[in-house]
Parts: C-alpha cells; structure tokens; sequence
C-alpha cells in the first residue's frame, strides 16, 4: 500500500447481502473493496491481485476460513486476515487468530465495528511491512556516529529541520525533554553540521556536580584560590575555545551559577577562581534541561534574566511514545551497533516482539531502549529476537514490572506513577465488567442493572476493553 493508493479490501463470504453491507460500510472510508461468494473464488482473486485484508467467514463449503488463512500465510504473509463468524463458530475463529488471524468479529456486527478493526489491521500492516523492510536492511556497516539522529517522524524531522536552521549559526539553543530523549545527542549533531566541527565539543552533566566543583569545572581556578588547589588548572570554557559546550540540566545549578553563565553569554568572558582577570574566549553554549524553566521562574527557583536569555532557540525533543513510528528504526540501528560491538548477527525483530517494542510506554526513552535492545542481544542465541529475549516487556500490563523500575528523574517518575494508576484502573475495570457479565449469564442489561450502571455506560465501558458478549 502506497501513500497515493487506497487500500484493497476482499470480502469472501457465501452470503451476498453480508459482502455487500461490508463493501458499502467500508467504502466510506475510501477503501477498495471487492468480494467473491465462495472460498475457491476467493482464492482464485487472492492469486491474481494484492489486497491488504481480507475479510472471511469460518465454513463456506469444501473451502473455508482455514484453507485461506493457510494460503494467505504462504503466499501473501503482509495481507491482514479479519474472521467473521457466528456464534457457533467462534472457538474456531479463536483457533485461526492462534495460526495468524488478525483478529475476529462476531455476527452480527455493526458498521462501527468493522471499521475499528479493519483501520486495526492496517495500522498492524504498517508495523510487520516496517518491520520487514528494516530487517532486510538491518546489516549495520557504517561506522558509530554519535550525532546520528534516526527516526522519520514529523516529530523528529522538526527537530532536524530546527537543527539545520540553527547548527551554522552561534545563537543559544535550549533543548527541552524528558529524561532519555536524546538531547545530547541533538547539541552533537549541532556542532556537527557547524563552523565549528572540527573543534572540540565539551559535554557537562550540571546535576551530578556540586557547586563548588561546577564552578572550577567550568571556569578553572588559579593556585591558591582553596584549600586543594595546589596549581593552575584551566576550565572546560578555556579549554574548548573556538568549541561547542553542552551544559546539560541547566534546572540544578544555582542563582549564581547562572548569572556568571548569564554575564558569560553576554560577554564571552569569564573569571577563573581566585584570578583577578576576565578571560575571553570564542564558545558556543547549547543548554538543556528536562524541567519546566518557566514554572521555575514562576516559583524563584530560577533566575528570570537567565532564563529569557537562553531562551532564544528552544527545541523540543518529544518522548519516544509520541513518535512511535521512530521505535522499530531506533531498535534496528542500536541493533546494527550491538552486533558489530558484540560479534553477532541478529537480523532483527519477529513481528511479535516488534509489536512489544512498539507497545510499550518508554519512560526511559530512548535511552531506556537501548538498553532493552543491548539486553536482549546478549539473551538472543538465534538469528532474530523474540518476545522471550525481551523479559521485562513480556506483560504489557504488568503492574508490578511497573513498581521494579527505578526512575532516573522527576519527570520519568511522574511518567511511571500515571502508567501505574492507568494499568491499574484498567485492570480493575476489566474485572468488574467480566465479574458482572458472567454473574448475570453474560446479559448487559442485567449486568448494567445489577452494578448500578446505566446500560449505555456500561457499553461503552466494554467497548473500551474490547470485550464483547459473544466472545465468551
């Protein structure tokens, strides 16, 4: 499926008046849409011509559901397969999902219905052909560039285009986003593409210094000027002139950490400790942090001057879940990188385990996902990845996974405490509604009755879960 064609839709059913309800519903949304009466006929049409899904009843005489779904698996292993079926045949319908069924919809279904899960199976399309066309091209043989940012997202190629705007200029830039999200990464690839490339790139983390140190770190200090200075030692701003220097979480240094980098910004000039004379020096300062700057200001915890003076060139870096296209390409080139590193050669993700991938929340971000690739290559002993090599992403909704990560941040543990509460609410959602249904023999209107709900809430408290009465 091309960006210009719309996708094709085959119906197989024996019954006219169903595959004509199916085409008129799913024309709406532009699909393509074609049906045969019969098994044999439908596969005649599956033989000649692509389709992205097909739509097929369980028993439709000599060949049914399980003789296309054999053929569609050997034969056309991206087109996704939706069973439609009756009450009596669901168990079977349950069986096929197990041998590469998409998914399956119960007599009778409404419009609604059949919309939601074949937009479903095309966005699951999406991910296998990804996860194919990246597998194929998974070799990694370039070399390990540290600036490389991967993904094709509008989220991402805004961050490109915002580089490239800014890299060959000396303006201040200030890289906002959560823990994990690569902003270190971003201030390489700025200095990179900059006048300045081939000079050095100094990357200083400001929440693991203390001020003190911070302080003789950046600027240097003179024999003399405390107890254990016992000579001259130039700071990261001396020694990176004519450079790029990164100061990352700017959030935790002090009031007066910030107004000499504020004094520093407007002069290019600097005071090491204990000296009497201002260095001048030729560097570009690239800021970031993983907190609310301007809430800071709002609470004094930030100096204001400062924070409207590196607020010239803000980027954001969005988290890895709202640039979920990017998952599988970052996986596949962390993938490249660990099998140089370690000597395999993995080919890449099973559709399963990429579903995994794509699934999960990130709290960790990019950084988190790294880890889970290099972890997952040190289990993996065959040539492609599986859920089994992937441990902790086993049960996406395993709440007590959850409470055994550590958050690096208060940002990533504000993102696991509401994963937490959401996990949880669902779970017990879900128990409620199975609970009511099957101690009312799985009729809403007693169920909905019996809890105190109303009937439409109750609906659409199922709908919400997935959970359909006729798929007990």
């Amino acid at each position: 499926m091309t960006e210009k064609q719309s996708p094709r839709i085959l119906i197989i059913d024996d019954e006219l008046q169903i595959c004509r309800n199916c085409c008129r519903i799913l024309s709406k949304n532009a699909y393509q849409t074609e049906y045969a009466l019969d098994g044999r006929a439908g596969l005649e049409m599956l033989g000649k011509n692509h389709y992205d899904v097909v739509i097929t009843d369980v028993r439709m005489g000599q060949v049914g559901g399980t003789e296309i779904l054999k053929w569609i698996r050997e034969n056309r292993p991206e087109t996704m397969v939706i069973i439609i079926t009756g009450y009596a045949s669901i168990s079977s319908a349950v069986d096929l999902m197990k041998t590469g069924a998409f998914d399956y919809l119960p007599k009778p279904f409404t419009p609604e219905e059949l919309r939601r899960m074949v937009s479903e199976a095309l966005e699951q399309q999406q991910v296998v052909r990804q996860n194919r066309r990246l597998m194929e091209g998974s070799r990694f043989t370039g070399p390990l560039v540290s600036h490389q940012l991967v993904g094709n997202s509008p989220q991402i190629r805004k961050v490109v285009e915002m580089i490239q705007k800014v890299a060959d200029t000396d303006a201040t830039v200030l890289l906002c986003g959560e823990s994990g999200t690569g902003k270190e990464l971003v201030a390489r690839a700025i200095h990179a593409n900059s006048s300045r490339h081939d000079k050095v790139f100094f990357g200083v983390d400001c929440g693991t210094l203390s001020v003190g140190l911070l302080e003789s770190e950046l600027f240097g200090y003179r024999k003399g000027a405390f107890t254990d200075a016992k000579k001259d030692k130039a700071g990261i701003f001396e020694l990176a002139d004519g450079g790029t220097v990164f100061l990352d979480e700017i959030s935790n240094t002090t009031p007066d950490i910030q107004g000499k980098l504020l004094r520093f910004l407007d002069t290019q000039e600097f005071l090491p400790l204990g000296d009497t004379t201002h260095r001048r020096v030729n560097v570009r300062l690239i800021f970031a942090t993983n907190r609310d700057l301007k809430q800071m200001v709002a609470e004094k915890t930030f100096r204001e001057d400062f924070y409207y003076r590196i607020f010239v060139y803000p980027i954001y870096l969005p988290p890895v879940r709202e640039r979920k296209s990017d998952i599988l390409p970052i996986a596949y080139h962390f993938l490249g990188q660990l099998n140089i590193q370690r000597g395999k050669s993995i080919s890449g993700f099973d559709d399963e385990a990429a579903n995994r991938l794509l699934n999960y929340h990130w709290p960790g971000n990019v950084r988190q996902l790294r880890n889970t690739v290099e972890r997952a290559v040190i289990l993996c002993e065959t040539d492609t990845i599986t859920v089994q090599d992937l441990p902790h992403l086993s049960d996406l909704g395993d709440i007590e996974r959850l409470i055994e990560y550590v958050p690096e941040t208060n940002e990533d543990l504000i993102q696991v405490k509401k994963q937490i509460r959401q996990k949880a609410v669902a779970r017990v959602e879900k128990n409620f509604l199975l609970h009511a249904l099957e101690q009312n023999g799985w009729n809403i209107s007693r169920a909905a009755r019996q809890t105190g709900m109303q009937r439409p809430n109750f609906q659409n408290l199922m709908k919400k879960y997935g959970i359909r009465v006729s798929a007990r």
